[in-house]
């Protein structure tokens, strides 16, 4: 039998597909939560396991087959109680309380608006108030927002904390707006 000479692919990265093989085989583990848990010998599959953590959902809650459903088998009561058990017992390890703690940690949402837009609602609230239809028909109104729009962007600008309470700490002390804002906006 003749042996074939290869040619060499000079069309192939040989170097990316190297780095791909080795992640693939040795992922990096970014998340703080997993980072400590996380055994560097193991498998993808195999640290999962060890976590309390399913590598792929289909195979461990699965989908019922069409077959299964129209046929179901008859199980004995005792036979059912006791897989009911073994499910709803879930083995809560170290790396799984921390992940359901990061979780359920609530976090504040943070609104933003450019500089423009809150000078923009600061100079509406002062001149109109509350009536977005007057708003809309202002002459600052450059993008011709409607009543809506202008609702929309005032809330927000309700919401976000510093420019908001600034204003209103501003408007206590008796800051005069609309000069001020005639000369920057």
């Amino acid at each position: 039998m003749v042996k074939k000479n290869r040619k060499f692919n000079y069309k192939k990265d040989l170097k990316k597909k190297w780095k791909q093989l080795k992640a693939k085989t040795n992922p990096e583990v970014k998340t703080e939560q997993l980072k400590e848990f996380w055994n560097t010998h193991k498998s993808i599959k195999a640290n999962y396991a060890e976590m309390g953590l399913s590598a792929d959902p289909n195979v461990t809650i699965g989908i019922p087959k069409t077959k299964v459903l129209l046929n179901p088998e008859v199980m004995e009561i005792s036979k059912a109680k006791q897989l009911n058990q073994a499910l709803n017992e879930s083995k809560e390890t170290p790396a799984l309380k921390k992940l359901l703690t990061e979780a359920n940690r609530s976090t504040e949402k943070v609104y933003n608006l450019n500089e423009n837009d809150t000078l923009y609602c600061i100079y509406m609230l002062e001149k109109y108030g509350e009536d977005y239809e007057k708003m809309a028909k202002d002459y600052k109104n450059y993008y011709q927002d409607t009543p809506a729009q202008i609702r929309k962007k005032l809330n927000l600008f309700k919401k976000m904390k510093g420019p908001y309470k600034k204003y209103l700490n501003d408007k206590k002390a008796g800051v005069n707006f609309l000069d001020e804002l005639d000369e920057k906006y």
